[in-house]
């Protein structure tokens, strides 16, 4: 996987991203601010936060959110929907790599299902670099554990009929992310698994798919074919079922700065 291709694909989704990528569940959210009680007032950094799927949440009393992403289609997306909710949240472009804060200026840096594209020495660094000295680096992301029904599983064999890239397994593994952390000198680093179930139609699953990097580096023709396969597909499987149930996990790993 070129994952440096990979990464320019989304900002053209921005409006897919909206309405078919979900918020996460707010045991999540517990589990952080669990760590980083907000008695006091505290500065958080969502990183990578495409259009705010995974900064949203994060706002509530005594904290101040900061949203950073590489691509200005998804911040202008993410701060359109920040106006439309009323949401005090400061968005800003820039890279991982890069971050356009002054040192020491966050209380926590998160991010969401994103941190397999800039898994790297260079952007550990930059995160460190932001945190205040009793930082926390909370990472997440959400797997699929199983398919309840095995049959309504989209057969690997259509995937490859469209030369569909897939992130590489050890980018999304606890143990690789946490020995990871722990090499770049986060210290106490810790995982966790939140399960949860959740109901999707055809349309929400295809939408989904819409949003991955793999899409964006379709052909026009191709987008078209593999929407309509996959539609097809999948209103077969599901047959009369008013929608597909999913088993999936949200695998947490985090590391404070000292």
């Amino acid at each position: 996987m070129d994952i440096e291709k990979h990464k320019k694909q989304f900002g053209n989704q921005a409006e897919n991203y909206t309405k078919y990528r979900k918020p996460y569940i707010e045991k999540l959210y517990d589990l952080l601010f669990s760590l980083v009680p907000t008695e006091d007032s505290k500065k958080i950094l969502d990183v990578a936060c495409g259009t705010g799927k995974s900064t949203e949440s994060l706002v509530r009393e005594n904290v101040e959110v900061f949203g950073c992403d590489h691509d200005p289609l998804m911040i202008l997306e993410a701060e359109k929907q920040a106006h439309l909710k009323g949401l005090p949240i400061s968005y800003s472009v820039g890279e991982a790599e890069n971050l356009p804060f002054k040192g020491g200026q966050f209380d926590v840096v998160t991010v969401g299902t994103a941190f397999h594209f800039f898994v790297n020495d260079k952007s550990v660094l930059e995160i460190k670099r932001v945190l205040n000295d009793r930082g926390l680096f909370f990472v997440f992301w959400t797997l699929t554990t199983k398919d309840i029904l095995e049959e309504d599983s989209v057969p690997a064999s259509f995937f490859q009929s469209f030369k569909w890239d897939r992130v590489p397994s050890q980018l999304r593994d606890l143990d690789t992310i946490s020995d990871f952390l722990k090499d770049q000198g986060l210290q106490r680093v810790e995982t966790a698994r939140i399960s949860f179930t959740h109901n999707d139609t055809v349309e929400e699953q295809v939408g989904l798919m819409k949003t991955a990097s793999s899409y964006g580096l379709l052909s026009e023709g191709e987008k078209e074919r593999f929407v309509s396969e996959l539609t097809k597909l999948l209103t077969i499987k599901l047959g009369t079922r008013p929608y597909f149930t999913f088993e999936e996990e949200i695998q947490v790993c985090y590391g404070f700065k000292n």
